[in-house]
Parts: C-alpha cells; structure tokens; sequence
C-alpha cells in the first residue's frame, strides 16, 4: 500500500468514527500502525502545530497500548500545554497524584511526536553515577558509559524524571546547569555545551541537541512524603498540575477498553464515583478524618470486567483499595469508607456482626484448570509459553472458562497444603486476577495467616516456578533489578537479579516482604507493574511482547538483540506479600508503607486468618491424633485472643499465628501429656512479656478452661541418660524423650563444653530435645549470662551434632550472611559462609546474638526455614525440593540434616538488639531460657563451689533472685545473671579466706559510679544479709554486758493460816457464746516482704527487719509452731499472716467486725492451743465491747465470742494458759472473773466478794489477785479440783527496807528450780524472781513465796515518768535460752530504746539498742504529748520456734533478735570471714628455685611448732591478726580465735584456755565483747572536718536559694524521702524509653569509611563513593520531626480524698506521686510533654503544672503540691472523674506528638455518685492512639477490686508508692507493645 493510500485510509475511519460511533469498524492496532507507518510530517492539537520528524531509535518512542482519553478534553489541553513547552524549550514538571496517568501523558505526547525517550526511576539509591556517567572494565582497562542524561542531552531526547521528591537531596543539583544552560562537565573530561562543535579533532566537546527536554514528574511534598524540592531546582522547571481526568472521560475510556457487550455503563459510572469521592480529597480543614485516598488506577480493572462482565462490584473494589479489610484502618476511617460505597450501591457481601470484614468473593470459585497442550513459541523465539483453561463456576451462570498463562511444570496441589473454603475463595481470587494480567498483592491481617503457603499453591496448581526474593530493607532499587558482577577475565558485567529472569523467562517472581523495603524502593518497578516496560542499569530494556512484534516488523531478533532490546515473557507475574501491620521503617505509622503509588501498582487481596472450623480442620489434618478437646480448647482461645478489644491482649495474638498453632498441635500430637498452658505461654514467650500482659494472658487461659499444669509435689528427678554410656553414646534418653546419637560426625565441629547438669536446664533440654524431633528450628531467647550457649552446646555434645558458628553483630548484612565477595585477580569470587556450608552439609548451624543484627538481615532465615528456598550473592540458590530445579542453573540442595540453633537476648530494653522474636520468632520453636530457678541453681553453685557452705551459696542465689526481679520490672536496667554468680561462687571456692565483699566487687564494681543501682544493689544484698563492700565500713555492733550483782530479797507473801475463805458468791456455767462462722479469705494474695537483713555492713544481734504495711500502728504479735507470725495493725482492722520464711505476707481485712470507732480499738492477740498441743483459734480480743474474734484457720472461719456476764467497760485478758485451751478475763475494780475453756466449750463465770484490780494466773488452780479497794494480796484456789473459786488473803511484807511493790505480770514458767520470773511496775528495778509459787509448794509447802528483785543502780526519778504513763514497758520470758526479754518505755522521749535480755543463772544483763518508731500523722492538730492518751505497750514480742525473739514496735516494724550466745558467736565468725575484714600487708616477693625450696622447708617447720601453739591458724596471727582479746583468747585474727570454747575445754583451734568461768559449754555474752574488728585505714581527723564544714555551708546556701524555711523543707524532704527510690526507678525506665529511637544505620554511597561489599565492583573501576558509614538515619521520610511524647495526669482532689486521708494516706500519697513525677521528669521535658492536673467537685480541669512551665526548683515543686492539698481541703463535694478523664483524652490529642498517655489517679469513691465503672472504660477505650490508664489510690474494703474487673487491664490498684513506677512502665510498654 503506497503511502497516499494509507493516509487516505486513516482519514476515512476517522470520519467514519465520528459519523457513527457505534459502528467502529476498524480495529485499534490497525489505526496505531497506520499512524506509525504513514509518514506524518506534523501533530496538530487546537491552534498549536508541532512537526514530527522520524526517529533513529524507534524502539526508543514508546507506545501507549490500547485506547488513551481519545477525544477527552482535559486530556488534550494537558498535551496542548506540553506541546507549547516543547516549543519553547522549557523543561517542565507534572504533579499530581499518584498513579500512572502523569507518565502516560508524556509517554502518550512522545507517541504523538514521535520522539526518543529515556526514561530513569529516581529512588533514594539514585547517585550521579546513574545519571551522568558510569565506569566499567575491559581488558583491565576502564572507560566511561554515559548514563541517561547524557544520552539524552546529545541524542536530543526526552530525559524523563519519574519520581523527584524520592531522590535524595544532593543528587539532582548536578542536573541545575543541565536544566539551566544546557552545559554539564562529565567525569570522563568532556564536556557538553549548546554551541556548535566546529572542529571534530577537538572530542573534548560535545554538542547538546536542541531538541533535549526534561520532563519530571513528582507528587506534590507535603501531603505526600518525600524530599520537598529544592528551590533552585524548582525554579528551572515550569509545573502543571495534573488531575485525574473528568467524570465522563473517565466513564468513556473504561468502555472503550472493555470490549465486552454486556457491561453495563451504571457500573462503570459508581466504580468511577467511589474513585473520585474517595481520592484526592480537597484539602478542607472540616474533614478530621484521613481517609488513605484511592488509586486513579480504576482502568486496570477493564481486563476483568472484560472477562467476566457479572464479577461483584465490591470485589473490584477491594483489589483496588484494602483499606477497610486491614487491621491498619480504625472505625472512623472504615465508617467513612463504608458510607461511600453504600452511597454508590456498592454493598459487600452480608456480613454477620460478629464476623470479621473479609474481602468479598468475586462470585466466582474455580472449578478446574487444565492445561492446554500445544505450547507456542515466545516473540523472540527463545522460551516457550504455556496457557491453561481454567474454568470457574458461579451461582447465577454457566461456568465460564478462561485461558490462562501458566508454567512449564507438571500441575500438581502443594504438599502440607489443606485447602479450607475460605482459602480456596481466595486461590479462586488470585487465580482470576491472574486471568487479568496485573500483578498481585496478598496482605495479611497479620503474620502467619498463610500468604507464603497459598502462594506456594497457586505456584504448584499452575505449574509455575516460584521465584522467591525475600526484600529487606537495605536492598536498593537496583539490587531488585541487577548486580554488578566480573567476568573470568575481570571484565565488569551486569548480572540479572531473579526478578529479571522471571520476567525474561515467565517464572513466578514472589516479592516477599515489600512492607520492610524503604520508602520509595518498589516504586522503580512502576514501570514494570503497569506498562510491563522497564530499563536495567546496563541499558537493556524489557519491553512487553505486543511491543516487541511490533518491532520485528522492521528489525530482525539478531538486531533487537544487539540493542538489548528483550520481550518479557507472557507468563511472568509478580506476586508481592505483605504484612499490614508493620512497616520497614522503624518509626512511622503501621501500614503506612501502603501508600497510593502502591496501590497503583497490584491488584489487592487481603488474607485473614482462617475461621475457627477451617483452622481446625488444617490443624486436624497436619497434626493427625491430636487430642480434640485440646485442639477445641486451644482454638477458642486463639480466636479469642484475635477479636479482643484490648491493645495488650490483640497483640498476643500475633504470637499464636496459624503457623503456632500448627506448631503446637504437632506438639501435642507427639507427647502425649503435653500441657497446653505451657504450650501457649511457651509459644508466647510470656516470660518475657510486660507483666501486664503475661497477667493478661494468664488470666484468659484461664477463663477459657486452659489451666496450668498441677505441681508435682514429688516431681521425678529429670536426668539426661546416656546410654549405653557416656564413653560410646548410642542413645540419649531425658525423661520420656530418647534420640539417637548422632555418628560420622566431624569430631573438630562437635562441641564439648564443661556443662553441670540441673534440673531446670534438663528440663529445657528436653524441651529441645522434643523439638528437634519434631523437625523445628530451635530458637533460645533470655538474658545474657543464662547458658544459652552452653545449652545449645551441651545440646549438640549430647547428641554428637557438628555444627558451624555465626555470631551476628550490628553491622551484618546479608551478604555477610550469605557470601563474602572478594576479589582475586580482579575477577570477584564469592566466599560461602558457615551459613551455606551447613545448608550443604548437613550441620547444625548456630547462630549467636541474633538479635544484634538488624532484623531484615534475619529476616533471610525465615525465608530459608519456611520455603526452604534462598538466593546468594552469586546467584545461586539454596533450595529444598527437587522439583524445583531448574535448567542451567546453580543450586544447593538443603541437605536434611541441616537446623538452625538460633540464640538471641530477650526484646526490651537494656539489650540494644532488635527485637528478632517479633519479626521472625514464629518460625522458630521458641524456648525461654530463664536463669535456673534456685533449686537448680544451687545444684550448680554446689558443683562449682564444693566447699563454699550451703548457707552462703542459698544466700548469693536468693540476692541474685531479686536482683532479677528488680530486673524484670525495670528498675535496674542490668540483669545479672548466673554467669555472674557462677565466677563469684568459683572465686570463693579458689580463694576461701578473702571475704565475700570483696569478691562481689567484681561483679558489682560496674555499678560503683550509678548511684541509683547502686543503692538497689547493696539494699538487696543487705536484704539477704550479705555485705557488699562498696565503700562501706564494717564494724560489730553489738550491745553491753551488764552485770546485776546477786538478786535481793524485796518481799515476801505469807500464808496466813487463820484467814477466811470467801466462796464465790455466784459460778455460772454456760456454753461459749459463739455468734458467726464467716468464711476467712485466706493465702489469697501473698505480697513479698522487703525484708531488710541486719548483718550486712555492721554485725548486730538483729537478723533482719521488716515492715508491716499498715496505715495505723500495730498491736500485737503472736508466733505459732511452723514460725508463722501474726500481726494485727489498725486503720483499718487488719490481721497480717506472715510465712514462716518472713518473706511474704498475707492481709485479711477485719474491717468488718471492727467498725470504725473514734480510737481504734486495742487489740490483743492469744493463741489458743488444745489439750493436745495443736493450735485451735488464734484470739483477737477486743478490750473495748469484751469480745474475742476467734479465726480458725485450718478450716478457715471466723468465729466471735461474747464474754458474757462482765460489765461494759474494758476488760482485761490473761492467756497464760491460753496453751491449755483457757483464757482468763477480768475487769479493773470488778468482782467478775470469766474463764473462758476452750476445751469443753464453756465459759465459767465467777463472782467473789472483793473486786479486784490485778490477776496473776500462774496455774489452773493457782491465781493471785490483788484487790482493788483495801490492796490486799488473795489467793485463788478451787476447793475440788475444778475452777478456783475459794479466794483467801495472804500478808506481803517488803524485806530489806523496800516497800511491797506492783508486779505487772507474772510467768507462769518455771526457770531453774522452780522459780519464775515477775515483771515489775516500778521502772528501778529490772525484774523480780519468785520463788515458791506455785500450788504445790504454797499450799503444800511452807506457804511463803519469796520475792527478789534485781534493782537498778541509778534510781530514776518519778518526774520523768510522766512520759511513759500511758507507754507500758513489757517483757517476755524465753524459754528456749531461759532469759527475760524487756523492753522499757524511753524515759527521755526519743525514739529508742533497749532491749534487755536477763540472764539469771549467771546474773548479766545484755543490752542492746533498739530503735523505735511511734505512729504519728501528717496533719496531726494536736500537740505531742497527747498522742499517748490510750495506753499502749512499747513493743510487743513473741518468741520463735527456733529460740530467735520477735519485736514490733508501734509502727509495725518488726525485728528478728538472734538471743542465744552460742549462735550469735558462732555467726560473727562466719559474718567475719564473709567480711575478710582485717587487710594483710602486701609485698611482693621475686623467688628463684633455690628460694622456694628453703621457703618450703621454713614453712613445714612452721607447721611443726604451730601444733604445739595451737594449730597454724593461730601460727599467722603475728601477721594478721589483732591481737587483742579478753579472757585469754590468743589474738582473733583471719583464724578467728580460739573460737568456741568447745569440748572439755580446748577450744576450737586447739589453744586450751578457756574463758567460761562456769565451765559451761557455750559461749557467753562475754566471749562475743571481744570479737572487735580492724577496719581500714581512716581519713585523718581534719579531712572529715573540713568535709563536715563544707556540708553544712551548702545546706545553708541552698535554702536560702531556694527560698524555703526550715520546716517547709522538711516537710518537702519528708515526702522526698519516701519517694526516693521510686524517683529513682522512674528515671532508668524514663531513660530507657529514649533509648531506643537512636539505632544507627548504615549510610551508603559515601566517600570514605568502611568498603561496602556491594559496591566493590565499582570500586574496581575505580569509583569513589563506594564506603559505607554508620550515622544517623535521616528520618524516614515526613518524620522530619521527633515530637516529644505528651503525658497527661489527672488527680482526684475531691474532698472525700481530704476526708480519708486519716483512713489510708491517699492524699498525702498522691502529693507524693506528683512530687515523684515532677522530679522524675526533670531533664526529660524535651521528650515527655507533660501536665498535672485535678479534678474536684469545684471543676474537671485544674491544671497545675502545663508544659513549659515546669517546676525549676523545690520551692515551686512545694508549691504544687501544697496546692493541690489545700484545693482538697476546702474544695466542694462531688466527683469529676469522668468529666476529667473524657476532657483529658480530647485535649491531649489536639497537639500533633509521638505518643499519648493519660493516667487518672482517682480513688475509688465513684459509686455513690452513680457513676458506672463501664462509662469510665468508655472514655479510656474512646481513643486508639492514647495509651489511658486509671490509677486507684485508694479504696475502702474491695471498690477498687470491683472497679479493676471492670475497667480489664485499663486499671491498676496502686497501695503503695513503690507500685507507681512499675504502673507507669507498664504504660510505656503496653504503649510500645501497641506500635
């Protein structure tokens, strides 16, 4: 056809489409040749003419496919305007919205004017070199390539620039003199310039055509991210703004791209609709709400709709736009989205309410696909293609059948794959997408819904090859497409990335993890996703086929070829998957990686995790002989976990992914008694979670019947068995777990580690050992200094595996994974790591500090774990399966043998790794590894320290116990570990006479200059009574003997045989009154003690303190015979039980049975025992309404008893005899006595003529009274042996000039011969000894009972007993060391006292010093001395089983006394050898040989003459020991004296003089006097002056600075002392939340630092920016700036916060907790934003502290709370909680910021004002992005119980101060857990 003709012919069809338009009757391609063929010579668009001159490069002139707008008229103007540029040269720019439409119009305006173009994806990998010039290798020698711009520029092409705000800063300003002037400087040293090169001998210029243009196309920065453009650079380009087309352009081009007849345009016109509601939003400030936008991309849908007209709309919809299928999108996004759709009758599928949203199903599921024969040949004649019919069937038509392209290899289902309906919904979805020819993308909800194993099955059904590209962050654009590489003569190349080859050869190319690629990374394949067209960096293009036809019209495949022209292979398709939750970048949003230009380029379906049934029926099917009960219970749960509305507990939920649960299932499949409660926790990794959500989770296994294992009370002894033994192992067997020994090993690989077996680690071991079996990879995670690395060690011993070691760090990277590049000869060979030797060969690969690498480097190994399928850097690749095996190319096969071990530290601060659990832990069977708990602990402390006694080592692990608890709840950021104490226990064991402080320094020398750890370090060691020597002086101190001379006679009581006995008038005999039988709460919540131990610095007699935690003062103590100690404190009623080890702690509240009254009452506590012995009630008895609260606690009950028939006023209560089952009581100035018989269960009341003031039980039948109107003394006896009730008076006479005197209590006993001890009234005497009293010897003796007293030497004078009136003395007979305990009221009014401890066989008194602590109050508006108006005693005491004395003063302090002499020696000797107190001199000594000999026989003969002094201990103590001593010790040095006087009379170490006077065998009071110590060298006296001086000048200084007086400040350092240590914790979590944000990263494509492997092929051609560095990241795009977290606190000021205040501090302890908070987050302000305010009856909403105006010193932190409790004060009744708390949680999110946490301290009074704990949830829930929490600080009986069930883990019960820290770092975490 001549040209003419051809002419003729376009004109007539276009005449014939404009008469007609119905009728086109001539074919599309047809037109487009004809337009390429006809030689037009111009465009014309309106007035602007533009001539078209024919290409060299044809296949440079793109081709737009298909119909573009035609005819559409905003589409020609943007073309009109493009043509005017063009004709003024002017470069130019279009923006717009993401989405192909810009790079069409241009491509679309190149295909008009038949221009050249080049075409560069910017990206931030981008550097000159790709744009300008690039240097390669020939022949050793290396030249330049020009690169696109240059090409562009002399060619006179079109150079466009897609993607401008992607490309890093410094890298298109060499572009600006381009732009400008037309010039640019190249680096091979020509030059390009517009002016006319003349002479062509001169090469060094090079003209620029006049026909370059630059066109750009970029988003607009903001709303989109990216870099914003540069202003020189902006102002070179002219902008249009390029909008998606009009309505009706947009209506008329889908239908001209659907062929189809039955399409309906209403269709079209409401998918349209959606697109352009839903796009590009017009920025109006009214639209709160950010709806992500939709994609222009509506076109790419016309294939489907072409294929199947019927689809479901909404299915169109959701390949286009998942937002409202993903977790990502809150409720009022989706409400938004929702109604848009409805709007435009796009519906979804009827959704149940409680179901989740799913995607719609297209309304067609795949019936069959079959392939198709015959197989055709590619475009270019190199592959062959292959298509398939797949037939999908649908509700309302025929079955349709499709043809499809497919790969080469047979169709087969994948293996382990179970197809559930919903899964086959899906594969029907990817199967007709597929159909359509884009691309696909599957996002998960979540990780482990089944993306990698459906795509696994759409490979297999297809006979496709799967291309695995795993996608890591740090890959580059480039990396996607090509690597660098060398030829074998050390030519540089380029190599094609799997990407390409699946494209060249029509494989399926599965992008794995496109969300952890950085920002603008994917977007380089735009090209290839869209328009099936892509450049490679070595200038080969990849054009479609259709284009490629069109080519060889004209050329043949030789000539393409050599212009590296290649089809893409019809078949290829790629298959992107993603996670929606998570994004690469480490700090941005969730799922913001999803952005529009994404979308643009796949067509979308969401995977959700399976419906319970199908779940089930795969885990049925992969598990088989699962237990089916079990499997129920395990799914429910995991549901549940998966719908729950809370933040913690959602994010559990990842931890249990399909993947889990079928990992579980295999479990518990295999063993049979598996527990699955350990299974989740395991699974979960709960050890390591906040505590917050391991109580969570606890407490939902729990709820849905998951219970934990019972404990075995005698658990069988785990051993690991080898059998048949260690020398020739054939088997292992642990526990029920046996596996053979591995054989053939290489013996170099196996490791062998020195491994002491204990309980917990065979335990892990087994766990191990079960997964292995099962065929898992195993993963450890804990802290450092566990064993891991011994575990997995012994692990691999024990089983004879070789294994190869990678350590990873922070600087690996993939390669380094994988394969090392070097280069030999200046050709590049690649290394294999241990990585691929044991993938080849079969080892066990262990990988250390997995989590110091960044995660997407570890990413790799899930990829090799799961699909078994990894590529190198050489490009060969590991694979697992046969069948995928490929022609021509380079694998390994994974050999089966191969596992991996990996270890890794646990998430979370203070390790700085990654968190490797979080990213890839499910693929690996996970096993916490804790420290050893103290049981197997000690085994191994035991086996490395064999004579270190048992004592020390249980001490050291209990320390350590703490210390790790400490740990867990962030206090102290170190976890000390079992490394830790295993060279502490290996040191004493070498060196046993250094004292333990010193060694511990070793450990704890680290903390010398922290102090916050520092203090927590030694308060825990004090605590368990090990002294930590960090500058702390040790000394003894102990208390004074006292010598009391002999006792004197004072009085004596006579019988007087002619006194009247008066009967009791009146006996009443009635059964105990018992009202009640309420059931006691008891062992409920065990609390730990802080038990404080006394022997740490300084040796004392107390063996350690601790503190009840009461709000009033404590009453009364009371032992029983396990040591259990009971303790009843007041404010309100509560009796404690205390664990007979002292460290913990249980509270019943008797709130109930004591009603509130104006002075509490003063309880007093008796244990009453049967006739047996055994322990029947323990008594309260309450003086002031006579009755007893008998609390049963072996049947758990409380019973109260009336004591009938006494008068209305105190009584008083004598439990003497309480042992027997009887308790005594009287009255002051009454006739009445009830004895109260527990035995029989009646109560016995006597009446008697006299009244009485005073009764002294002594026996049953034996009493003493004193009356109380004529101060006789009578005697009570029973005239037949029942209750006494004959009374006669007896005469007292004072002997020896002393008056008859008061005795306050009697003993009833007998110590010695028959004498008992009395405590006097009369403070002058010490105490008084009876003799004679007792029935048998007074009534049938001689009838006198003898009174002596031990007086006191210095009288004290009655004035100073004012004082102590109300405050009785009290003491208490020991049995088991015969002493009298006493305890004297402080006559001065100081806060201490003695403690006496009378000893009266050899007449001493020991006195030691004990502080006191009374009970006072806040705002206590009396005067002092009133505070006594109630009596009350000193201290009471009790005495433990084990002889040691118990104090507690009225505060509830209670004190552990060591009394008896022997022990407290015998301890001082050890404390003294822990201590190593006393410092040799040191020296050093050279010696030769000759020396040593003669120093060996000196010191045998040494030896020898030590016997005869007495052993060689004390042989040395001329070097080392002091040599003081009394009673003939010879000197107490590092031989500790001769110690104990021991038998007969030599002591310990042999030298014989004893110093028992007595000749008793133990050692007294007196030999411990003379245990004095020898501290270290003390500063002379003038230093600690001056220092003293110093002090006080600052202390001065400072409060006047501050402005403050005197009792201000001491008012404000009272509170700060209580909160010291709170502040303190605060501050290490504080900090540690900073921590985090500054991970370094890698910087690439700099000029110098370390060589980046992947570049060096550039650096062979001699490059320069080919180094890496570590430096800050720039912060991902748009997160330019780091705002700093925002903190609300809202306090509760009410009044009934002022009210109870007395009740239980919660004012004064939230003054304290905002005092804690303004000090905590001082020096933070610029990463915590934070606000203090209250809300009363008076307002919602008074602020306090409003940031930037924080409090600077202490006067304004005063001031503040000073504030806060006069508002409380005088404030109105009514609570605010809710106003506050909905205010708060609105105001805070009005500031843009980092974080949001609103924390509301309120108490617990909400009821009455009829406020609902569910409204509270409401508004704490009512805000995803703020992290909320309630904070009850205080609460009557159990409201705030109530409240917490209601509000879940919203809530937290704060009872005191020291739980605040951990409440607010909880917060940070669930916060954390929520990003």
């Amino acid at each position: 056809m001549s040209s003419n003709n051809k002419q003729a012919k376009r004109r007539l069809k276009q005449l014939g489409a404009t008469l007609n338009p119905s009728k086109a009757g001539w074919s599309d391609s047809e037109d487009d040749d004809l337009r390429q063929e006809a030689d037009i010579k111009s465009v014309r668009i309106g007035d602007i003419v533009m001539q078209v001159y024919p290409a060299e490069n044809p296949e440079l002139v793109p081709e737009i496919q298909g119909p573009f707008y035609d005819g559409s008229q905003d589409i020609l103007r943007h073309l009109r305007w493009i043509m005017q540029k063009d004709k003024l040269g002017q470069d130019i720019f279009l923006l717009g919205p993401p989405g192909p439409l810009r790079r069409n119009l241009i491509m679309k305006y190149a295909e008009m004017t038949q221009r050249e173009i080049e075409y560069v994806a910017l990206s931030k990998d981008v550097t000159d070199a790709d744009l300008k010039q690039r240097r390669e290798l020939n022949n050793s020698t290396s030249f330049y390539v020009d690169q696109a711009a240059v090409r562009a520029a002399i060619h006179g092409r079109i150079l466009v620039l897609d993607g401008i705000e992607k490309a890093e800063r410094n890298v298109l300003p060499i572009l600006n003199n381009l732009l400008e002037n037309r010039e640019m400087a190249l680096e091979d040293g020509r030059f390009l310039t517009t002016k006319d090169v003349s002479n062509t001998s001169n090469v060094k210029f090079e003209k620029v055509s006049p026909r370059f243009l630059v066109f750009a196309l970029g988003l607009p920065v903001p709303p989109y991210v990216g870099y914003p453009l540069d202003p020189p650079l902006r102002s070179r380009f002219q902008s249009r703004d390029i909008k998606a087309p009009e309505f009706k352009s947009q209506v008329d081009q889908m239908l001209k791209l659907i062929q189809h007849k039955d399409i309906s345009r209403e269709l079209i016109e409401r998918l349209i609709s959606i697109s352009l509601v839903l796009g590009v939003q017009p920025e109006s400030n009214t639209r709160e709400i950010e709806v992500p936008e939709f994609p222009m991309t509506i076109e790419s849908l016309a294939p489907l709709l072409n294929l199947l007209p019927q689809i479901h709309p909404r299915f169109l919809v959701d390949i286009l736009y998942p937002y409202p299928l993903l977790p990502t999108c809150d409720l009022e996004q989706l409400s938004v989205i929702e109604s848009a759709f409805r709007r435009f009758g796009v519906r979804s599928a009827i959704a149940e309410a409680h179901m989740e949203l799913r995607q719609t199903a297209s309304g067609y599921s795949i019936a069959t696909i079959d392939p198709v024969e015959r197989e055709s040949v590619s475009v270019d004649g190199n592959h062959a293609t292959r298509k398939a019919i797949a037939v999908f069937s649908s509700t309302h038509q025929a079955p349709i059948g499709l043809s499809i392209h497919c790969g080469p290899s047979p169709f087969s289902p994948a293996e382990y794959f179970v197809e559930t309906p919903y899964h086959r919904e899906i594969f029907s979805a990817m199967v007709l997408l597929h159909a359509g020819g884009k691309d696909i993308c599957l996002i998960g909800t979540y990780k482990g819904v089944g993306k990698s194993a459906l795509v696994r099955h759409f490979a297999r059904n297809l006979g496709y090859t799967i291309d695995y590209i795993p996608l890591y962050r740090d890959m580059s654009s480039r990396d996607l497409l090509q690597r660098r590489s060398t030829t074998a003569k050390g030519d540089t190349i380029w190599e094609n990335s799997l990407l390409v080859e699946a494209a060249l050869h029509g494989h399926l190319a599965v992008l794995d993890g496109i969300e952890a690629l950085s920002f603008g990374t994917l977007n380089t394949l735009q090209r290839l996703c869209c328009d099936r067209e892509t450049q490679l960096p070595d200038g080969t293009r990849l054009i479609s086929g259709h284009r490629y036809t069109k080519l060889l019209r004209k050329q043949t495949v030789q000539e393409l070829e050599r212009k590296r022209l290649f089809p893409i292979h019809p078949s290829f398709r790629i298959m992107a998957l993603a996670r929606a939750g998570t994004s690469g970048q480490t700090d941005t949003k969730a799922g913001s990686w999803l952005t529009a230009e994404i979308l643009s380029m796949f067509h979308f379906l969401v995977v959700d995790s399976l419906p319970s049934h199908e779940e089930q029926e795969v885990l049925t099917a992969l598990s088989p002989g699962v237990d089916e009960t079990k499997l129920r219970q395990l799914l429910t749960f995991a549901r549940r976990l998966r719908r729950d509305k809370d933040e913690t507990i959602r994010m559990l939920s990842s931890a249990l992914s399909t993947r889990q649960l079928i990992r579980i299932c295999r479990r518990l499949a295999y063993f049979e008694n598996e527990s699955l409660y350990v299974a989740v926790h395991k699974a979960a990794l709960s050890r390591f979670m906040p505590s917050v959500a391991r109580e969570a989770l606890h407490a939902l296994m729990v709820a849905n019947g998951i219970y934990p294992p019972k404990e075995d009370l005698h658990p069988e002894e785990l051993v690991i068995e080898v059998l048949p033994s260690r020398e020739a192992p054939e088997e292992i067997r642990i526990g029920n777990v046996s596996e053979p020994v591995f054989k053939g090993g290489d013996p170099m690989l196996i490791p062998n580690v020195v491994f002491h077996e204990n309980p917990a680690h065979t335990e892990i071991l087994r766990e191990m050992l079960k997964d292995y079996q099962l065929g898992d990879h195993l993963l450890l995670i804990g802290n450092q200094g566990v064993g891991k690395n011994k575990l997995a060690d012994y692990f691999l011993q024990l089983l004879q595996l070789p294994r190869e070691y990678i350590q990873l760090h922070r600087d690996s990277t993939v390669q380094s994974l994988t394969t090392t590049p070097a280069i030999a000869d200046g050709v590049l060979l690649y290394e294999d790591s241990a990585l691929v030797k044991a993938v080849r060969d079969g080892t066990i690969l262990v990988v250390d500090e997995a989590d110091k690498a960044p995660t997407y480097v570890t990413a790799v190994l899930k990829s090799l774990v799961e699909d078994g399928q990894m590529v190198l850097g050489d490009g060969r690749r590991i694979i697992s399966k046969e069948s995928d095996i490929q022609e021509g190319q380079n694998y390994i096969m994974v050999h089966p043998n191969f596992r991996m071990l990996v270890l890794a530290n646990r998430p979370g601060y203070p390790f700085l790794g990654n968190d490797f659990y979080r990213e890839i832990g499910d693929v690996f069977s996970c096993h916490a590894v804790d420290n050893p708990d103290m049981n197997s602990e000690m085994f191994l402390l035991r086996k490395y320290g064999p004579e270190v006694s048992e004592d020390l080592l249980v001490k050291l692990s209990s320390a350590f116990t703490d210390l790790r608890k400490l740990t867990d709840e962030g206090l102290i950021s170190y976890p000390y570990s079992t490394r830790e104490l295993v060279n502490i226990v290996l040191h004493l064991q070498k060196y046993p006479e250094e004292g333990i402080s010193k060694i511990l320094q070793n450990v704890f020398d680290f903390d010398q200059y922290d102090q916050a750890s520092k203090e927590l370090v030694i308060e825990v060691f004090e605590k368990h009574g090990i002294p930590v020597g960090l500058e702390s002086d040790f000394s003894l101190q102990l208390g004074d003997v006292l010598s009391l001379g002999k006792p004197i006679l004072t009085e004596k009581w006579t019988r007087v045989p002619s006194a009247t006995k008066h009967l009791a008038s009146k006996i009443e005999t009635d059964p105990i009154a018992v009202r009640g039988g309420w059931d006691l709460e008891v062992g409920k919540k065990w609390r730990d003690l802080e038990r404080k131990e006394g022997r740490s610095t300084t040796f004392s007699e107390q063996l350690y303190s601790f503190d009840i935690p009461t709000r009033g003062e404590a009453l009364d103590i009371a032992t029983m015979d396990d040591g259990s100690i009971y303790v009843v404190t007041t404010n309100p009623v509560t009796l404690h039980c205390i664990d007979p080890t002292h460290k913990r702690l249980d509270s019943l509240d008797l709130y109930e049975y004591f009603p509130l009254q104006r002075a509490p009452p003063r309880l007093r506590i008796s244990v009453i025992r049967t006739a047996t012995g055994a322990v029947k009630y323990l008594a309260l008895h309450n003086p002031s309404n006579n009755e007893l609260l008998c609390c049963d606690f072996v049947k758990k009950s409380v019973v109260s008893v009336v004591i009938r028939g006494l008068e209305p006023v105190k009584s008083i209560m004598c439990n003497n005899l309480s042992s027997s089952g009887i308790l005594i009581f009287y009255q002051e100035d009454q006739p009445f006595i009830a004895v109260l018989d527990f035995n029989t269960s009646k109560q016995h009341t006597l009446t008697f003529p006299t009244r009485i003031n005073q009764l002294y039980v002594i026996e049953p039948n034996f009493w003493i009274a004193r009356g109380s109107r004529d101060a006789n003394l009578y005697v009570v006896t029973s005239d037949k042996n029942g209750i006494p009730n004959v009374m006669e008076s007896i005469q007292a006479l004072g002997q020896n000039g002393q008056v008859v005197d008061e005795l306050t209590q009697i003993f009833e006993r007998k110590f010695g011969d028959g004498a008992k001890f009395g405590q006097n009234a009369n403070p002058n005497k010490f105490a008084t000894i009876l003799e004679g009293c007792s029935h048998h010897e007074f009534f049938g003796g001689e009838g006198v009972i003898h009174l002596s007293s031990y007086l006191k030497n210095q009288q004290v004078s009655s004035s100073a007993e004012g004082v102590s009136k109300k405050v009785k003395g009290t003491s208490l007979y020991l049995e088991k060391t015969q002493q009298l305990a006493i305890i004297q009221p402080p006559m001065d009014g100081r806060a201490e006292s003695t403690l006496d401890l009378l000893n009266p066989l050899n007449g001493q008194i020991w006195r030691i010093k004990m502080p006191l602590t009374f009970v006072g109050s806040m705002d206590a508006p009396t005067p002092t001395y009133t505070q006594f108006q109630v009596e009350r005693y000193v201290a009471t005491m009790t005495e433990l089983p084990n002889g040691n004395l118990v104090t507690m003063d009225n505060a509830g302090i209670v004190r552990v006394w060591q009394v008896n002499p022997a022990e407290i020696y015998k301890a001082a000797q050890t404390w003294k050898q822990m201590v190593g107190v006393d410092q040799k001199l040191l020296s050093v000594i050279y010696e030769t040989d000759q020396d040593k000999e003669k120093m060996d026989e000196l010191f045998d003969d040494a030896k020898i003459n030590g016997k005869g002094q007495g052993g060689d201990k004390d042989a040395q103590c001329e070097t080392n020991g002091s040599g003081e001593g009394s009673g003939g010790t010879s000197g107490v040095g590092q031989g500790a004296g001769s110690g104990e006087g021991g038998s007969g009379g030599g002591g310990v170490d042999g030298s014989g003089n004893n110093m028992n006077e007595d000749g008793r065998q133990e050692a007294s009071f007196e030999d411990i006097e003379s245990l004095k110590l020898k501290t270290t060298g003390d500063e002379p006296e003038a230093i600690s002056r001056a220092q003293r001086e110093m002090h006080d000048q600052a202390m001065e200084k400072m409060l006047t600075k501050l402005d403050m007086t005197q009792a201000d400040f001491s008012q404000y350092n009272k509170f700060m002392e209580n909160i010291r240590r709170e502040v303190r914790e605060l501050r290490v979590i504080l900090e540690s939340v900073e921590a985090k944000k500054l991970e370094r990263v890698w910087l690439k494509n700099q000029s110098s630092g370390d060589l980046d492997d992947s570049k060096i092929i550039e650096g062979l051609t001699g490059e320069r920016a080919i180094y890496k560095k570590r430096g800050e990241d720039d912060p991902e795009l748009g997160l330019f700036q780091d705002k700093p977290k925002r903190m609300n606190f809202v306090f509760d000021l009410s009044a009934s916060m002022f009210r109870f205040n007395t009740h239980d501090r919660r004012l004064e302890r939230s003054m304290e907790v905002a005092l804690m908070l303004m000090e905590s987050f001082r020096g933070f302000e610029h990463k915590f934003s934070y606000k203090i305010t209250g809300h009363s009856g008076d307002g919602a909403n008074i602020e306090f502290v409003v940031p930037g105006k924080y409090p600077k010193t202490e006067k304004e932190a005063f001031e503040v709370i000073s504030k806060m409790k006069a508002h409380s004060q005088y404030c109105l009744s009514g609570d605010n909680t809710l106003g506050a708390a909905s205010h708060s949680m609105k105001e805070i999110v009005k500031e843009e910021s980092d974080d949001y946490f609103v924390v509301i301290l309120s108490d617990a009074n909400i009821q009455q004002y009829n406020i609902h704990p569910n409204d509270i949830a409401r508004i704490l829930k009512s805000d995803d992005r703020v992290t909320a929490q309630m904070i009850f600080i205080g609460s009557i009986q159990d409201q705030a119980e109530k409240l917490k069930e209601a509000l879940g883990s919203h809530a937290h019960i704060c009872t005191e101060n020291k739980e605040l820290p951990k409440i607010i770092k909880s917060l940070f975490l669930s916060s954390m857990v929520k990003g």
